[in-house]
Parts: C-alpha cells; sequence; structure tokens
C-alpha cells in the first residue's frame, strides 16, 4: 500500500505527479495506451514501474559495480555540476536583439524545411557497403532502401519520408548530418538510437521566420553561451596561476616521444606534477590522458603542444570542475537528478544488452515466419517501367525519335545522349513510383495514361529538378521521348531481397515479447517492494481531463 500523496512507490523510491506528467508526456503517440481515462495513465503507470523495476534488477545483479559504468557515472556527475555552475555563472548574462536574430536565421540551416529520405541498416559493416555502391554509381539510393532499409514505413518509397520535416523536428545527430546538405546530397553512415543510417536530401524549402523564431532564439542562446564560456575559463585560467613544471615538462615530451602514447615512466613519475596551479596540480598520467582523448596518442609532440591542450583542453575541464565543486553544485538537486537519471539509463542499457540483445538470436525460420505473417510489412509499390531519352532541346528530341522509328537501338542512343540521371549505366530505364512525381513530374503524367510500348513524345519537361540530371545545372526546359515497357503491380517482395529486413524485424518482434515477459517476471519477483496508489492516481486523472477540456474550449 503506498500512502501519502505520491502515485506509486518502488522499493524506497516514490513516484510523485510531477515526475509522472514528465514521464508521460515524453511517451510517443504510437505507444500510448488506447484506454480511456484512469485506465490509461494507469497503464502508463505500470511502465514506468517495470522501468524502475528493471533498474532494481540490474542493481540485484551486480552490474552496477562495472568500472566502466562507475567512470561514466562519475564523468556525468561531472558534466552536470558544470553545466549548472555555467547556467548560473554565464547563461543569466544573455540579451539578444532581433537585429542578431533576424541575421543568424539568414545563415541557419533552421531557415530549412528538409524532405529527406533515409537507408536504415543494422551495422556499420552493412551502412559502409551500401554507401560504397551509392558513391559508385552502381545503384540507386533509392533501390538499395527499397532493397536494404529495414524502415518498413519508408523502404518501399526508396526510402522517402512522406512530408517535410523542420529543425525542431528531428533528433540533433540527423540535423548535424543532414540539414547541411544540399538537395541531391546523400550523407555518410552515421549512428543513430535506431542503427546505421545513411540519409537523402530529396528536397529543401525555406520556412518563415516568426515560425521558427523560438529555434533561432536558441541557437543564438547557445552561441552567445559558448563566447562567454571560452571568456569564463580564460579568466580562471589567468586566476589560477597555472603554470608548467618545467623540469617534468621536459622529462614527458622526451618519453612521450621515445615511445608515444605509452611513454616509458616509474609509478612515481606518472603521479608526479606536470602543471602546477593555485589549488592544485595537473600530474603526468592526467596529462597523458589529456593526449590521447585529444587525438595525439600515436602523435610526436613538443612542450608548445602539451602547453595547448593543457591550456585549451585540461585545465578548462578541470578548473570548472573545481570552481563548481566549490560552489557547492555536486549537491544542486538539478545535478542529482541528472546523475540519478544517466545512471539508470547506464543500467537499463547493460541489463537490455545482457537478456535482450546478447543472448537473443533469431533462426531462418523464425524471419521466413514473420514474413509470411506479415506480408503487409513488404510491400513493393506500384511501378510504371519506361525507357526514355531526356534531351535539352527539341529539335535534337525529334531526330532521335525518328532514329528509333527507323529502327536506331533506343538504349544505346539512351546511354550517348540522355541527361537524365543514371542513363549511361540504364539505358534510359527506370521505375516510376507515385512517391517520385516531384523527380520525374510531367514525364509521370504522360506514362499513367500512355500505351505500353508505344513511343511518346517529346514531352516538355519544365525546370527539371538540377539532382535527376547526369550532371546537375538550372534548366528552363527540357524534352523526353519515351515508351512504357511494364506496369507492374503493388505487390509483396520476394523473400530474397527480403530477408535482411525479415530477420531484423523478427528479432525487433521477439525482443518486445521478452521484455513483456520479463516486466511480468519482474512485477512477481518484487511484488513486495512496489504498488501503486489508486485513490491517488484517480485524482490525478481527474485532473489530467479537466486541463484537457479546458484546452480543448480554449482552442474553440
Amino acid at each position: 500500500m503506498v500512502a501519502g500523496t505520491a502515485l506509486a512507490q518502488v522499493g524506497d523510491d516514490l513516484i510523485d505527479e510531477r515526475e509522472f506528467r514528465r514521464y508521460e508526456a515524453r511517451i510517443q503517440p504510437q505507444h500510448r495506451s488506447l484506454a480511456q481515462g484512469v485506465e490509461k495513465h494507469r497503464t502508463h503507470l505500470l511502465s514506468l514501474i517495470d522501468i524502475k523495476l528493471m533498474v532494481r534488477e540490474a542493481h540485484a545483479r551486480g552490474l552496477d559495480e562495472n568500472p566502466e559504468l562507475t567512470k561514466a557515472v562519475e564523468l556525468a556527475a561531472h558534466k552536470a555540476m558544470i553545466e549548472a555552475y555555467l547556467r548560473e555563472q554565464v547563461g543569466l548574462q544573455i540579451e539578444i536583439s532581433e537585429d542578431e536574430l533576424r541575421a543568424n536565421f539568414a545563415v541557419h540551416p533552421a531557415r530549412y524545411a528538409v524532405r529527406g529520405a533515409h537507408i536504415l541498416l543494422d551495422s556499420r559493416a552493412r551502412a559502409d557497403s551500401i554507401y560504397a555502391e551509392i558513391a559508385s554509381g552502381r545503384a540507386t539510393f533509392e533501390d538499395l532502401a527499397r532493397q536494404h532499409s529495414l524502415d518498413a514505413a519508408t523502404a518501399a518509397a526508396g526510402g522517402w519520408f512522406d512530408s517535410y520535416y523542420a529543425f525542431d523536428r528531428v533528433s540533433d545527430r540527423v540535423y548535424e548530418r543532414v540539414f547541411a546538405l544540399d538537395a541531391g546530397e546523400i550523407s555518410q553512415p552515421f549512428r543513430t538510437p535506431q542503427g546505421w543510417e545513411i540519409a537523402k536530401v530529396v528536397d529543401k524549402k525555406l520556412v518563415s521566420f516568426e515560425k521558427y523564431r523560438s529555434v533561432i532564439q536558441r541557437a543564438t542562446f547557445l552561441e552567445k553561451i559558448e563566447n562567454l564560456r571560452s571568456e569564463h575559463i580564460d579568466k580562471l585560467v589567468v586566476e589560477s596561476g597555472l603554470r608548467p613544471v618545467g623540469e617534468q615538462v621536459r622529462r614527458f615530451v622526451a618519453a612521450w616521444n621515445q615511445q608515444p602514447g605509452a611513454p616509458p615512466l616509474a609509478p612515481e613519475e606518472w603521479a608526479a606534477p606536470l602543471y602546477e596551479y593555485d589549488d592544485g596540480v595537473i600530474t603526468v598520467q592526467q596529462g597523458s590522458n589529456l593526449l590521447h582523448n585529444t587525438r595525439l596518442g600515436r602523435a610526436q609532440i613538443d612542450s608548445a603542444v602539451l602547453d595547448d591542450r593543457v591550456r585549451r583542453r585540461g585545465a578548462p575541464d578541470l578548473l570548472l570542475g573545481l570552481a563548481a565543486e566549490r560552489g557547492g553544485y555536486a549537491e544542486r538537486p538539478e545535478v542529482q537528478d541528472k546523475v540519478t537519471a544517466e545512471k539508470e539509463r547506464l543500467l537499463l542499457q547493460r541489463l537490455w544488452e545482457e537478456l535482450l540483445e546478447d543472448a537473443l538470436e533469431v533462426s531462418e525460420e523464425e524471419a521466413r515466419a514473420h514474413y509470411e505473417a506479415h506480408p503487409e510489412m513488404y510491400w513493393a509499390p506500384e511501378e510504371i517501367v519506361v525507357q526514355e531519352i531526356m534531351v535539352a532541346d527539341e529539335p535534337l528530341a525529334q531526330q532521335l525519335l525518328e532514329q528509333i522509328r527507323n529502327g536506331a537501338d533506343m538504349a544505346a542512343l539512351a546511354t550517348q545522349h540522355s541527361i537524365r540521371r543514371d542513363a549511361d549505366e540504364t539505358g534510359g530505364l527506370y521505375a516510376l513510383r507515385a512517391f517520385e512525381k516531384i523527380v520525374y513530374k510531367e514525364l509521370m503524367d504522360a506514362a499513367v495514361s500512355a500505351p505500353e510500348r508505344t513511343l511518346q513524345g517529346p514531352i516538355e519537361l519544365v525546370e527539371p529538378l538540377p539532382t535527376s540530371l547526369r550532371e546537375p545545372r538550372a534548366l528552363e526546359r527540357a524534352f523526353s521521348i519515351f515508351k512504357v515497357l511494364q506496369r507492374r503491380p503493388k505487390r509483396v517482395q520476394e523473400y530474397e531481397l527480403s530477408q535482411q529486413k525479415a530477420h531484423y524485424l523478427a528479432r525487433q518482434e521477439k525482443q518486445q515479447r521478452e521484455l513483456r515477459t520479463l516486466n511480468l517476471q519482474l512485477r512477481d519477483k518484487w511484488h513486495d517492494a512496489w504498488g501503486i496508489n489508486d485513490n491517488a492516481l484517480a485524482q490525478y486523472a481527474l485532473a489530467q481531463a479537466d486541463k484537457e477540456e479546458e484546452k480543448t474550449a480554449a482552442s474553440q
């Protein structure tokens, strides 16, 4: 029985309204309960309890005693303490003018909304292999997405997303790798929580300043924070009296260059002071770690390189930590909350890896069973297969049309004359799909009603996309002659082409089953350690319903 106003309890951990409200706000729409009223919130509360029980189980298995986890938690505590210190010491000085906002918007990637595409893969090796195929021109991004992408929602559409995404609708990782690309450009493989991805920018369009004012405000604020942070750090370094221990620096540099990355030093030498400042020292060991952490682990150095690393990278972090610690920031509730959250995240990750990743395998039979049970996840889209020659002027299009009618080989002419991308490799063969209307425009409109095996054109193409051309450039118009070779209906893609995807989806499904089983087992195992306050939950549900009604009324 849970006493007081807490909604639930797991061990000594009470779940109050504030924590639960923040948790519910983070639940993705597709994961929200379909129940109504108090039962919806009960389902969500049980999922939060399950997370806390998994953390409890991780502790019981001794996963918190792993040295790497301990080090990661210490690093998170150090970072959170410094962030709190800088936010208070530096962040309160920020002022931003309207002119600054508009100037930043004019050059910021957030001024664009991006329509993108991606190929989701399960490993770096696989992603590198697929990227090499695209870079070499042996296959198109869209064809490889259809064949290999593990994202069931976009694979059939050549990896294309069905809408534009603004800066604030994507993760920082996607933003960093994608928004700076021009239309038609393809990113190198990068890691996301879903797996390894290769992204393509299909199109970009400008957004209004007012719509994304808050986004630009945040970006401008962060930029100013960074500048003020640098100024504050420089001041700390100067005030600290940071100075090298000359003889020790010379010995360390000589030993390092004798064996870069692993200088032959005695234990007492590793503990000796390399730099001194008014409140302490930077040891030789810390200096060596700093060189490794700044990618100089195998490089020759001199005292100037070492001094640069110490003053620009090592001392700032150390001095900020000392200043934050002296100011009592380590004990701040917001810092403690961040440390607890990071420790729980790492424990959950390790438990997942132990029980639901490393120990879980999917057989060929299970993958095929998933393929056969879920045909809707393996659809290949409806296609119109055409052979086309696209040229920049109408007289040439008429000449080529006559040559084909007189028996010339259309594929050979397409290889020689067509300015459409990849025509020199495909002989002008393309599979047109509905989602590619933005690329093929008038060609697709004409192909929809054209009779099969009958030469058509020339048709005028208005401002074809530069990225659809063999040599991207701006054209006011182009001309196309074509014939429809085949119309392929929407169909389930063959298993041989879907095998990797089937293994990935079957594994995901199996992991979710195993996770549900684990949650039930942990609820039973720790049944004396957790509980729900039914009265408090009912009051919470009523309060949330009232807020929803007020919000609905205000919007009408």
